[in-house]
């Protein structure tokens, strides 16, 4: 069924064209997120609200929906655009350079993360975590840009940096202001959503390794043991006795030939 949904023959292929302009899927995708601000907008705060996935909504309350519909609560920001703009920008690139199946399971990974720490977090009895919005997902998009052009130059207004140095300036200012307002649960999911796509990309480019089971290695073969030489012939005797003498002969050389004397006396 993936292969149909994503021929990989279409892996590196537009997604759509639109007047002669390569349409990619982040750019639909920064579109739906741009949308879903304009709906959380219409339904106002008591309705999409719901949308919103924490584990006493999902576990308590059976919100089941939650886990697909939390990315679609963006209340109208200019960081909600801004993200926009780095989901359609920096997930175009890394969706060319990946191919769009594996683009589609890094996405299908980074909305899953969330929803999956958090409900661990509340097993453990540390609940009021909660995940809304797509702003995560834009940001790890862009950390796994990052990862793959570490040194691509992008410009913020009048300055202009590394993608590695911006990305390291991002994440370093979001961990700062977990920190001041003490909120560990953003710092966590931070965490889980930047190592993923981190993660991810490294996995891509073949410089990581899903860990494997030890495989035993089969118990070297018992060596048989070694097989007695034959005995020697009459004839091997005799010769060994022209080329080096009778004095050369074994104990057992001289039996078989002792043998074979009275043997040859019988006969006659």
């Amino acid at each position: 069924m993936f292969d149909r949904l994503l021929p990989p023959s279409q892996d590196h292929l537009p997604f759509t064209w639109w007047r002669q302009h390569p349409v990619y899927l982040a750019a639909i995708l920064a579109l739906a997120a741009l949308a879903s601000m304009i709906l959380t907008a219409l339904l106002g705060p008591q309705i999409s609200t719901q949308f919103i996935f924490s584990y006493e909504s999902f576990f308590r309350q059976y919100h089941l929906w939650t886990p697909f519909t939390y990315p679609f609560f963006n209340p109208p920001s200019l960081w909600t655009l801004i993200g926009c703009y780095l989901l359609w920008s920096f997930g175009e690139a890394v969706e060319r350079h990946i191919g769009r199946r594996a683009f589609v399971k890094l996405l299908v990974l980074l909305w899953l993360v969330p929803p999956v720490v958090i409900s661990l977090f509340g097993v453990l009895g540390l609940g009021g975590f909660a995940c809304a919005g797509i702003m995560a997902i834009e940001f790890a998009i862009f950390i796994a840009f990052a990862t793959l052009y570490p040194t691509a130059k992008v410009s913020i207004l009048i300055v202009t940096l590394d993608a590695w140095v911006l990305a390291a300036i991002l994440v370093g200012v979001n961990v700062l202001q977990s920190l001041f307002v003490r909120d560990v649960s953003s710092l966590i999911l931070l965490a889980s959503t930047v190592g993923t796509a981190y993660a991810f990309i490294r996995f891509e480019k073949g410089e990581l390794k899903l860990p494997s089971m030890p495989q035993t290695s089969p118990k070297p073969a018992k060596a048989a043991p070694p097989s007695k030489p034959a005995a020697p012939t009459v004839d091997d005797i005799l010769d060994k006795i022209s080329h080096q003498g009778m004095h050369s002969l074994t104990t057992e050389e001289r039996r078989i030939l002792d043998k074979a004397s009275r043997e040859m006396r019988k006969l006659r």
